[in-house]
C-alpha cells in the first residue's frame, strides 16, 4: 500500500500480481453497506473432490497465515516474517513450517506429481537460503511468499488434473435419477 502511494508498487512485483485469497466482488453482488472494490474471500473450485478439497483448503490456510495474515504499515506479512526475524533459529523453523505445508500437499489423491514437487521444494529451498541472509534475506522473504506460492501452485495442479477432458474447463452436470419415491417429476410429466 505505502509503495502504491508513492507509486513504486512496480519497482518490487515478485510473482504474480493476482491475490490467490481474496476476489473484487462484482457491482451486482454488492450489498447496500459494500463499496464498490470491497473484497471477498475467493472460493476454491467446486469441481475438486471432497478429500483434494479439503486438503487445498488446509493449505490455503496455513499459506495465509504464515505469508500474509498480518499487515503493517500497508505491508502484508504473516507469521513466517515475524518468526524469520529470529536469527538461525527462525529461519529454520520457517523451513521446517514450508516442509509441512509441502507433506500437506502430497496427500492429494494420487500424489503430487514429481515436477510440482520439485517446484514446491524448490520454493521452500530458495526461501531458507535467502532467509540465512540477515535483515536483507527476511525483507526478500516477505516479499518472496514461498507458501503461497506453493498453494498456487497445487490449486492450478488440482484444477488441470480435474477439468481435463472437459472442454475449456466446462464439468458435466450431474445427473439426479428420478423415480416416483424422490418427490421430483420428469420433464414429460409436466
Amino acid at each position: 500500500m505505502f509503495l502504491k502511494k508513492v507509486k513504486l508498487d512496480h519497482l518490487v512485483q515478485v510473482g504474480e500480481t493476482q491475490d490467490p485469497y481474496f476476489e473484487t466482488i462484482p457491482d451486482e453482488d454488492l450489498h447496500f453497506y459494500q463499496r464498490k472494490g470491497a473484497k471477498r474471500k475467493r472460493k476454491l473450485p467446486a469441481i475438486l473432490p471432497p478429500k483434494d478439497l479439503k486438503i487445498l483448503n488446509s493449505v490455503k490456510s496455513r499459506a495465509y497465515t504464515l505469508d500474509l495474515q498480518l499487515s503493517l504499515c500497508g505491508l502484508r506479512l504473516g507469521w513466517a516474517a515475524i518468526i524469520g526475524l529470529i536469527p538461525w533459529i527462525g529461519t529454520f523453523l520457517c523451513g521446517y513450517m514450508a516442509l509441512r505445508l509441502v507433506r500437506k500437499a502430497e496427500k492429494i489423491e494420487g500424489g503430487l506429481p514429481t515436477t510440482i514437487r520439485s517446484k514446491m521444494i524448490a520454493n521452500v529451498t530458495f526461501d531458507f537460503a535467502i532467509g540465512l541472509i540477515p535483515i536483507v534475506g527476511d525483507f526478500i522473504n516477505i516479499m518472496y511468499r514461498c507458501n503461497s506460492r506453493n498453494f498456487i501452485l497445487l490449486e492450478k495442479y488440482l484444477v488441470e488434473k480435474h477439468t481435463k477432458g472437459h472442454p475449456k474447463g466446462h464439468v458435466e452436470p450431474q445427473v439426479v435419477p428420478l423415480n416416483e419415491n424422490s418427490g421430483l417429476k420428469s420433464p414429460q410429466a409436466v
